[in-house]
């Protein structure tokens, strides 16, 4: 089978059965995904039957003939990939992400239940209890349940398969039976109705050779018939009242018919565009209004993920003193201004450019982009329309939005209201009455078949252009990734003594200076983004940028770490999150005494320093541009040499952390890295051996805890300047002691019980699998590149570390694995509502 080229990358070719198959080569990826997307979705089903696409979506992972009860993720749990589904109003999808040693068997998986599933009384039992708990959880157990999906589609629409209620109703799903299962794949899940998209490194030649061995041969079935989505225009506006107990604020939700994209793609992306400048904005600009929170969404869904007819969707909680009745009057008087006038040309720009430089990052990413590409042709026959959209946004006239603007400005919207009231009320269910659904023809080829054998990951490809240090002592690292037009930029300082001691000062210093130099803004308005933030350990600045702009872009990164401060700064608002808490009271446990408060100005000559940093830039672009970008940009900026950390204390301590109004308790358990002779390989798979993947010993002696939806696991990282082995957990409170004396136990176990080949085997091959996702897009391969150095790993050995840790020894790994682990003492850090006297050591 030769696959018709749509672009330079995406090539598409149908199989004799009707499946079409979508094929995106993507030399920089070291995985593989896989999209399976079905035309049918919530819009598909029959009166009587609401919930039903939902419920399947569920099943189709519980077994097919091959692979039954619940094998389906077995080649993808143990090569570190993932796996999911999601059912929306015209489509269900199914996807994967794997090593290319997997892909074979991913492809099986998947013709296997596209050629036979199985459907049971346990296994529909057991996921309509599943899709009950998710309706609960999303629609009847939250404050504000169905707002604004999928009570707004009733107010939107009349036609039944338009307006009603996705998820249905749990009490009637449970009559579904297995027969009325395969009845609705029999109709619904034939090949011809069916996308099949692959993205990843191998060439499209030999993955057309797969799929035709693997799917070519299931039988071809008549497709289903089209779902009626007829719908009149509107011709008054249509109110829905509702009420909800427990809330203070009166929540708004308005749908506008949006044009097909079929039929008018600039008439939808202007109207995309101008829900994107409304919710940019401080309330409705020019009419007094303020709506704090306004939201918007071009579909119920997301853009381009319905056929017609869709919903722009605005949603808004309401301040006291606005009647709903008057914010709709603002938002018309909005759409009125922008028909006559539009938006000014710098407001369009920068928010297209804003636009397509999302679509572009998010489409870097080997999932979003093998998925997107599967939904475009599925709902219109155009998965090239993918790499289309940013010149169609950018292409987008003054007066394109102002037609946009009229249509909106004289719609007549639904309009969705939900107000605080004593008890919960919500309009009738749309209903329609339910037609008999014949029985569909039996299937046959149903047979099991042997399972594909696991083939050869792929090497990474080396990316590191270039390694320097510039007279600053700033480290400057370049990685080619030709995926997007844009250049992913992250800065990693470390905090040093003084910012150790003061991460909220930190936190502080940072908002003051975004806001003072009006740092996002700017780099928007090159084209990319920019964001400040710290964890307690690092400064990290992140963004992307088009390539052109790179220099500008570190000269307002410039300007924010080095911007005039005020004598005095406001406190953060809000405590950090338990992690957070837990480490900040180690890092003054090990730092030592802690320095007074510092002026802002002395926290950012000691914390904002270039010395020992670590700049990343991965994207299309050379490393003498990078060099000569960032020596341009920061070459002048310097700091103050960092003060010298306290001595270190005795790690055997336990720290508690009173919180008497937590229900659960974190434990934070961690020593000094010392594993003297141990290379890195033989480190990275003692952790993930110890409790750092899901077939550790941790996670399997303490799969209680994660049965009840708690955690422990292990880990390796950084504090202060000291490499550290650790192991976090969390517990209900009354098992706080168990755990952690459990804990104790495996400290003193790992030293006396080796790993064994067969544990080593199986953590190698996870840890050598997972590493692989770091370059599924290059915002990943920037954050790993950027860990990996701001630790002192060697970044240029990045693409051999797979192949060291599966090649590595179960002697070395056990070696690794005491000394990490079993060979020191633990200092402890316990938060919660605790007694010290029931945690300390027996």
């Amino acid at each position: 089978m030769s696959p018709t080229p749509l672009t330079s990358r995406v090539s598409r070719f149908t199989l004799p059965n009707g499946l079409r198959v979508v094929v995106d080569t993507v030399p920089e990826a070291a995985r593989m995904a896989v999209a399976v997307h079905y035309g049918t979705g919530f819009r598909s089903e029959p009166p009587g039957r609401e919930g039903f696409a939902h419920l399947f979506e569920h099943l189709m992972f519980r077994g097919s003939a091959s692979l039954p009860d619940g094998r389906f993720y077995d080649h993808v749990h143990r090569h570190g990939g993932h796996a999911n589904g999601t059912t929306h109003q015209d489509y269900t999808d199914y996807y994967q992400v794997v090593p290319p040693g997997a892909f074979e068997r991913a492809l099986f998986a998947e013709a296997d239940r596209m050629r036979a599933p199985r459907f049971t009384e346990a296994e529909l039992a057991g996921q309509l209890e599943g899709v009950a708990q998710e309706i609960h959880q999303a629609v009847h157990g939250r404050p504000y349940g169905g707002f604004p999906w999928p009570l707004l589609p009733g107010a939107v629409f009349q036609n039944f398969a338009n307006a009603h209620d996705g998820y249905g109703d749990a009490d009637r799903l449970r009559r579904v039976t297995p027969a009325d299962c395969m009845d609705f794949f029999t109709t619904h899940y034939a090949p011809g109705n069916a996308v099949l998209t692959v993205a990843g490194p191998l060439p499209a030649e030999l993955v057309a050779d797969l799929v035709e061995r693997h799917f070519a041969d299931i039988p071809a079935r008549p497709l289903p018939p089209a779902p009626d989505l007829d719908e009149p225009h509107p011709q008054a506006e249509r109110w829905v009242e509702t009420t909800e107990p427990g809330v203070t604020a009166t929540a708004l939700a308005l749908g506008y018919r949006l044009p097909d994209p079929q039929t008018d793609l600039t008439a939808y992306l202007a109207h995309t565009v101008l829900a994107r400048l409304l919710s940019d904005r401080s309330g409705v600009p020019g009419t007094g209004t303020s709506l704090p929170g306004l939201s918007t969404s071009s579909g119920f869904f997301g853009p381009l993920d319905a056929k017609d007819p869709d919903a722009l969707v605005l949603t808004a909680l309401l301040p006291p003193d606005l009647a709903p009745e008057q914010a709709l009057a603002a938002v018309r008087q909005q759409w009125s201004h922008w028909s006559d006038g539009t938006p000014d040309h710098d407001a369009i720009r920068r928010t297209t450019l804003a636009m397509a430089g999302e679509h572009h990052r998010a489409h870097g990413d080997l999932e979003t982009r093998c998925r997107a590409l599967g939904r475009l042709e599925i709902l219109y026959g155009r998965a090239e329309l993918l790499d289309a959209l940013p010149d169609h946004l950018l292409a987008l006239r003054p007066a394109d939005l102002a037609d946009a603007a009229h249509t909106l400005a004289t719609a007549l919207p639904a309009v969705l209201v939900m107000r605080p009231g004593a008890t919960r009320t919500r309009p009738d269910r749309t209903t329609a009455k339910p037609q008999p659904v014949p029985p569909a023809a039996r299937l046959s080829g149903q047979e099991p078949r042997p399972l594909p054998a696991y083939g050869q990951d792929l090497p990474p490809t080396s990316a590191l252009l270039g390694d320097t240090v510039l007279d600053n002592g700033l480290r400057v690292l370049t990685a080619g990734d030709g995926r997007t037009p844009l250049a992913e930029v992250r800065l990693r300082l470390p905090l040093g003594a003084l910012g150790w001691q003061h991460p909220g000062r930190v936190e502080a210093l940072l908002r003051h200076s975004l806001s003072a130099t009006d740092a996002p803004a700017r780099a928007a308005a090159l084209g990319g983004c920019l964001s400040l933030s710290t964890d307690g350990q690092w400064l990290d600045a992140a963004g992307h940028v088009p390539p052109q702009a790179l220099r500008q872009w570190l000269e307002v990164l410039r300007s924010a770490v080095t911007a005039p401060l005020p004598d005095t700064l406001p406190p953060t608002p809000g405590r950090p999150v338990p992690h957070r808490l837990l480490d900040e009271a180690l890092r003054r446990h090990w730092g030592g005494a802690e320095d007074p408060a510092p002026t802002p100005a002395a926290l950012q000559r000691s914390v904002l320093r270039p010395a020992g940093g670590v700049l990343v830039v991965v994207g299309p672009l050379g490393a003498a541009a990078v060099t000569a970008a960032a020596h341009h940009a920061l070459g002048g900026w310097d700091g103050e040499p960092a003060p010298t950390p306290g001595p270190f204390p005795e790690p055997d301590r336990l720290l508690i952390l009173q919180d008497r109004t937590a229900g659960d308790v974190q434990l934070l358990c961690a020593a000094p890295e010392r594993a003297e002779g141990a290379t890195e390989a033989a480190r990275y798979v003692a952790t993930a051996a110890f409790g750092g993947y899901y077939g550790s010993r941790l996670a399997a002696r303490h799969a209680g805890l994660s049965a009840q939806g708690f955690e422990i696991y292990s880990g390796r990282d950084v504090l202060l300047d000291i490499p550290r082995s650790l192991v976090r957990a969390r517990m209900p409170r009354s098992q706080a002691r168990q755990v952690l004396t459990a804990l104790r136990e495996e400290f003193r176990r790992i030293a006396r019980e080796p790993f064994s080949s067969a544990e080593v085997a199986r953590a190698s091959g996870f840890c050598a699998a997972q590493l692989l996702a770091a370059f599924d897009s290059p915002a990943l391969l920037a954050d790993l590149l950027r860990q990996l150095a701001a630790a002192g790993h060697q970044v240029a050995e990045l693409d051999r570390l797979p192949a060291r840790l599966r090649a590595v020894s179960a002697d070395e790994v056990s070696s690794a694995g005491a000394q990490l682990f079993g060979e020191q003492a633990m200092t402890t850090v316990a938060l919660g509502d605790l007694d010290a006297d029931a945690l300390a050591a027996p």
